[in-house]
C-alpha cells in the first residue's frame, strides 16, 4: 500500500466507499497511516540490522557486556540467536505491502502493463530478500514514502537539517561530476579543432552566425551608430578645434595662399575667409556624417560588410590558421574556466 501514487489517484474518481472527513477522505487517511507505519517498521528493521551487525563484532560485544551484562544476555538469547526469524517477520510485512501496492497499481491502471510494477519498484522487491546485500535497499522505501508525503503536503522535508545537509553535499557531488564531464567534452572539441578539424568552425558559421545574420547586422549598425554619436557629442568641441588647427596649418603651408596675403588690403581677408570656410565645411561634413549613421544607406553599408565577412567565413578555403577556429578555441577556454569555478564553496564561506 505504501506504493500508492497520489498523482495516479487524482486522475481517477473517488471510490464509492470513500468517506470524506475534513480535507481528506477516510481512505487517504488510512493510506497515510499505513505509510507512516511502514516508515516506522523499516526504520526499526534497519536499526536492528545495524545493531546486530555491530553486536557480531567481538570487541564491541564485550564492551556491551561490560556496560550492561543483563541486557547483553537478553539480546544475545532473545534477539541475536533469532535474528533471522525476526527479520523474516519484517520481510513478511514488507512483502504484504509490496503485493498490496501491486494490486492497487493494477486497479488504478497506473502502469502501461500490469507486470511493470515490480520493475518500477525494484528496490522494494529486492529489499524483501532476507540477504545482507539487499536488506539496506529498504532505506529506499523510506525515501520514496517521504517524497510522496512531501508531494501530498503532509511534511516539508526541505526545512529539515538532515535534508539541508544532504543537499549541500549532493550539490557538491553533482557539480564536481558535471564540471568534469563538461570540461572533458570541451577539451575534446578543442583537440579536434587544433588537430585541423574544420567541421565545428563551419557549423558555428552555418548554424549560429548565418541564421542570425540580419539581427547581427541590425545590432552591429545600432552599436556602431550609438558609439560614434556618443563619442562625437562628448568630444565635438575638441574635434572642431583640431579641424581648425589642421586647416589653419594647411592654409599657412600653402604657397599660393601665402602669396595671396601679399596682395594689399584683400590678401589677408581672403586667406582668413578661406580658412573659416574650409573649417566650417569640414565641421558640417562631420556633423552630417554622424547624423547620417541612422540612415538606410549606412545600414546598407553594414549589410554589405557583414555579408562579405560571412561569405568569407563560409568559404571552403578556411585553413588551419583560421581566425574563427582560434576564436572558438579561446571561447571554449573561457567556458572551461567558468565551469571549473567551484560554486559549492559558497556554502562554507
Amino acid at each position: 500500500m505504501s506504493e500508492r501514487d497520489p498523482q495516479a489517484q487524482e486522475e481517477h474518481p473517488p471510490r464509492p466507499f470513500a468517506v470524506v472527513t475534513g480535507d481528506r477522505t477516510l481512505s487517504e487517511r488510512l493510506f497515510l497511516l499505513w505509510d507512516l507505519a511502514i516508515i516506522v517498521l523499516v526504520s526499526l528493521n534497519l536499526a536492528l540490522i545495524l545493531f546486530d551487525a555491530l553486536f557480531a563484532i567481538g570487541p564491541l560485544a564485550d564492551v556491551f557486556a561490560s556496560v550492561a551484562p543483563g541486557m547483553h544476555g537478553w539480546y544475545e538469547s532473545a534477539v541475536h540467536e533469532n535474528f533471522v526469524a525476526i527479520d523474516l517477520a519484517f520481510v513478511a510485512i514488507f512483502v504484504a505491502d509490496v503485493l498490496a501496492g501491486w494490486v492497487l497499481a493494477i486497479v488504478q491502471q497506473r502502469y502501461y502493463r500490469w507486470y511493470f510494477y515490480p520493475f518500477a519498484r525494484w528496490y522494494d522487491v529486492l529489499g524483501c530478500i532476507p540477504v545482507a546485500g539487499f536488506r539496506f535497499l529498504r532505506v529506499l522505501r523510506v525515501v520514496t514514502i517521504l517524497m510522496r508525503l512531501q508531494r501530498l503536503g503532509v511534511i516539508d522535508i526541505r526545512n529539515w537539517a538532515v535534508y539541508k545537509t544532504f543537499m549541500v553535499y549532493y550539490d557538491i557531488v553533482v557539480e564536481e561530476i558535471s564540471d568534469r564531464v563538461v570540461i572533458k567534452v570541451l577539451s575534446g572539441a578543442q583537440e579536434e579543432l587544433e588537430s585541423g578539424g574544420q567541421e565545428l568552425s563551419h557549423r558555428v558559421v552555418r548554424e549560429v552566425i548565418q541564421p542570425r545574420q540580419q539581427r547581427l547586422v541590425n545590432a552591429t549598425s545600432t552599436h556602431i551608430e550609438n558609439a560614434i554619436m556618443a563619442a562625437y557629442k562628448a568630444n565635438r568641441d575638441e574635434l572642431q578645434a583640431y579641424v581648425a588647427n589642421v586647416v589653419n596649418r594647411g592654409v599657412n603651408n600653402n604657397t599660393a595662399l601665402r602669396n595671396l596675403e601679399r596682395v594689399p588690403m584683400l590678401g589677408s581677408f581672403v586667406t582668413h575667409a578661406l580658412d573659416d570656410a574650409i573649417t566650417e565645411t569640414v565641421n558640417n561634413i562631420l556633423d552630417e556624417a554622424v547624423d547620417g549613421l541612422s540612415s538606410a544607406d549606412f545600414d546598407a553599408l553594414v549589410q554589405n560588410v557583414t555579408d562579405s565577412v560571412i561569405t568569407r567565413l563560409l568559404a571552403d578555403d578556411i585553413g588551419q590558421n583560421s581566425e574563427l577556429r582560434d576564436a572558438v578555441i579561446e571561447i571554449l577556454d573561457l567556458v572551461k574556466e567558468q565551469v571549473a569555478v567551484q560554486r559549492w564553496r559558497e556554502h562554507f564561506e
